[in-house]
């Protein structure tokens, strides 16, 4: 039966195998496909060649199978027999060499249970940040994350559809290019969140303005996406047309790499900023004397400055939360006191902090993958995928269904884009406890013309306008303040010269 079997791939028979069967029917096309992949070879070379050959190779296996068959069904001789099962063995084996040759994954089979776990996570929490681009308008972060979970789901799409076909090389480069750049855009979500978070708590925290940290790293995202794309194109490129891959490759790691890079200098403008957050103070709040009661049993222990009471304070317990809102409440921006008492705030930092180190750690394990190649141990062994990838995406996509900006910040969105950029987390705050607002008389004739009344800390001030000041141009104009001194119980008069000045800082 030597005529049947083709040589092909074949350097070793395995001891057991699963006998492949082919329809005869096929014989006419598969004798067609034999004779142009013969004539094929002798012309075409690169990509044309080896596709020839695979071709010759599965023709002739196939035709072996078919012909072994014809054998068995009116051979009664039981050599004849036996011959024939050996043939089919062969080409079996023959043909199973043939698709791992052709095997773009260099796995002999992909996780079922593991690839669609993930597919199905990632696609429960794209939809859910997709929707909340309808409920919230959190654009910046709704369509980063979005984008990058979307990106996320595609990839994990790819490799399972891979599952019927491991040669289909576009079902490869999809779930590749998208699983690689996918965090990118989580990244981009999370700088603008800390722009957010230095507004929301005071600018004097932060070595950058605001928006700098979402210009600079996020600018940093989009060359890192576009070297990582041009590389996953090229090396695309050079699959489809059996050339060596490994200059496109060579080229995703540069833009992995570049990312690492902005991301650890990121991670060391967020621990700054934590540090300052946490222990930074007013020189007029200095002492631990000036600590009001409720804070004067936790106080001595966590304003010092320390690794152990930074992970304390981080790590938000019970005594963190306690000191945070008795005591370093006092050093942030009043504007935005409201948002810092909602329930999930003081977790939000942790979040992202968390975050950050996950994502961290996948693209580092993205750049020691691709550095190995795509033969290395660790794209060929999936639980590292798993583990070390998808996982660590999970973490975050799962972390942000639960700490969405829409339920940490709250559904009406007072730090925007614009109000960073016109600095209006900077201006002047006054909590409408400490303002109270009488109206305006105005009297007929002589009357006169009482402004709001201010009350403040130490009294009241009522100004007093006659009419006949404001209506005489060139007259003088004369104004009565009366300050009540609370502690003294005592009332003293003061001539202005500018009834139109600007009210002292005490109001």
């Amino acid at each position: 039966m030597s005529q049947f079997f083709p040589d092909g791939l074949l350097t070793s028979l395995p001891t057991k195998t699963t006998l492949l069967s082919v329809n005869p029917t096929k014989s006419a096309a598969l004798l067609s496909k034999l004779t142009s992949a013969t004539a094929a070879i002798a012309t075409k070379h690169g990509k044309g060649g080896v596709q020839a050959t695979r071709a010759l190779i599965g023709a002739q296996a196939s035709l072996a199978i078919i012909s072994a068959e014809g054998v068995i069904a009116t051979a009664t001789d039981s050599s004849v027999l036996a011959e024939a099962t050996d043939a089919i063995f062969r080409a079996t084996v023959n043909l199973q060499e043939l698709a791992w040759d052709m095997n773009v994954y260099d796995i002999r089979r992909l996780d079922r249970g593991g690839n669609i776990f993930y597919l199905v996570i990632f696609a429960l929490t794209a939809f859910f940040t997709c929707f909340m681009c309808i409920k919230s308008r959190y654009h910046w972060y709704n369509v980063a994350f979005s984008g990058g979970l979307l990106l996320e789901f595609i990839g994990f799409l790819g490799r399972v559809l891979s599952f019927t076909d491991m040669t289909d090389s576009n079902f490869f480069i999809m779930q590749l290019v998208c699983l690689t750049i996918a965090p990118a855009f989580l990244m981009g979500g999370i700088y603008f969140l800390f722009a957010q978070l230095v507004a929301i708590h005071g600018r004097k925290f932060s070595l950058l303005k605001p928006m700098w940290y979402s210009y600079l790293f996020i600018g940093c995202d989009i060359l890192s996406l576009v070297i990582q794309s041009a590389g996953g194109a090229q090396a695309s490129y050079a699959s489809n047309n059996g050339t060596d891959a490994t200059p496109g490759t060579r080229v995703m790691i540069a833009g992995i790499g570049f990312q690492v890079a902005a991301m650890s200098v990121f991670m060391v403008f967020w621990g700054f900023f934590l540090v300052r957050l946490y222990f930074k103070r007013d020189h007029r709040h200095n002492d631990v004397e000036e600590v009001d009661e409720k804070t004067a049993e936790v106080e001595p222990v966590l304003h010092k400055k320390s690794f152990k009471n930074f992970l304390i304070l981080h790590l938000n317990g019970k005594k963190a939360q306690q000191f945070k809102s008795s005591y370093l409440e006092q050093f942030y921006n009043p504007r935005y006191a409201e948002i810092r008492q909602r329930k999930l705030y003081n977790w939000f930092p942790l979040v992202i902090s968390a975050s950050v180190i996950v994502i961290y750690i996948r693209c580092v394990y993205r750049v020691v993958e691709l550095a190995q190649g795509f033969s290395g141990y660790l794209i060929t062994h999936e639980v590292y995928l798993f583990v070390l990838d998808a996982m660590m995406i999970s973490i975050v996509a799962l972390l942000f269904m639960v700490f969405h900006p829409y339920f940490v910040l709250g559904p009406e969105v007072t730090v925007t884009v614009k109000s960073i950029k016109n600095n209006e987390d900077e201006e002047p705050h006054q909590d409408s406890s400490e303002v109270e607002e009488e109206g305006v008389g105005v009297g007929e004739g002589e009357g006169e013309v009482t402004e709001p009344k201010i009350q403040d800390q130490e009294g009241t001030v009522t100004v007093t306008v006659s009419n006949e000041a404001l209506n005489d141009k060139q007259g003088t104009r004369e104004e009565t303040a009366t300050r009540e001194d609370t502690q003294e119980g005592s009332y003293s008069e003061q001539s202005l010269e500018n009834p139109f000045q600007k009210p002292t800082e005490n109001w």
